[in-house]
């Protein structure tokens, strides 16, 4: 009786597992494809990479990893509506397949169809309540839409389930600057910079978190800040905008000739030269606006 049971349960268990390598199972021409495309796109070959993909899925039509990666070669080389055909495509494969979502939530996003990528966003949160990036995606469109109680609770969310997660402690900073809650944004900013190995990125959040420090009349530490994100940034218009907020530090510190110095640095980008040149004749006339 007992090897009776044993070879029963022996049967089922090789069943199983056979039914489970038919599923997971590719036709050597798809996989043999596949593997090609990945190699093209690791050389960021994506045009190439595209055929291999469509020979993969020709094969074998119940391949979610091979639509996903023809989607990403559309989208990077601006073919954006097979893009969301072929993410569509790997989701109706695996319904859970949360990558593909992801992707798909971030093209719809970029394109502004929003309530397509809150639907997209929020069909991850049905399986997965504590995805960071799911989270993360809703945040960013709501504080587009300044519906900010919303992205405080999606950044929340998000942080919560990856507290580390730099770029939504950056955008959480930014909502809380669009309501003036400076002092929440320097705190957000902070943790930002914290979690950051990206120099570029780290010099984006020191910027930020200077001018919110200049808010709360924080000076010394908004220089501090400033002069990190002018040391780190190869970008000119956080060069010049860190320059024109040294000059506010300076003047709200006394210190005349060294806002002079900054403000000129700040001129010489077009974006920033009127307000710049204002801040400058107004130290060097300030009888001229005597009132």
């Amino acid at each position: 009786m007992v090897r009776r049971f044993l070879i029963l349960v022996f049967i089922l268990f090789t069943f199983s597992a056979l039914s489970a390598q038919d599923k997971d199972a590719r036709s050597p021409e798809a996989g043999q494809a596949y593997n090609e495309g990945n190699s093209l796109v690791k050389q960021k070959k994506y045009e190439q990479a595209i055929p291999k993909y469509l020979a993969a899925i020709k094969a074998d039509a119940n391949f979610p990893q091979a639509n996903y990666m023809v989607a990403i070669s559309y989208q990077k080389t601006k073919q954006y509506q097979k893009a969301i055909e072929y993410f569509k495509n790997a989701i109706k494969l695996d319904n859970k397949f949360e990558k593909a979502y992801i992707a798909l939530g971030n093209l719809q996003m970029g394109l502004e169809e929003f309530s397509d990528a809150i639907n997209s966003f929020n069909a991850v949160l049905s399986f997965n309540p504590q995805s960071a990036k799911a989270n993360y995606g809703l945040g960013k469109i709501y504080k587009t839409k300044k519906d900010y109680k919303k992205a405080i609770k999606y950044l929340k969310a998000a942080l919560e389930a990856n507290p580390k997660y730099d770029r939504a402690w950056n955008i959480l900073g930014l909502v809380y600057d669009e309501q003036k809650q400076y002092k929440k944004a320097a705190e957000a900013y902070s943790n930002a910079i914290k979690n950051t190995r990206s120099k570029a990125l780290k010099a984006s959040y020191s910027y930020r978190l200077g001018v919110a420090q200049i808010n709360i009349k924080k000076y010394k530490e908004a220089e501090k800040n400033l002069l990190t994100a002018l040391k780190l940034t190869r970008k000119g218009t956080i060069k010049a905008a860190s320059n024109f907020y040294l000059g506010e530090v300076y003047k709200h510190l006394g210190q005349k000739q060294k806002a002079i110095r900054y403000y000129t640095q700040a001129a010489k980008n077009r974006t920033w030269q009127k307000a710049a040149d204002y801040e400058i004749d107004l130290i060097k006339n300030p009888d001229k606006y005597a009132y």
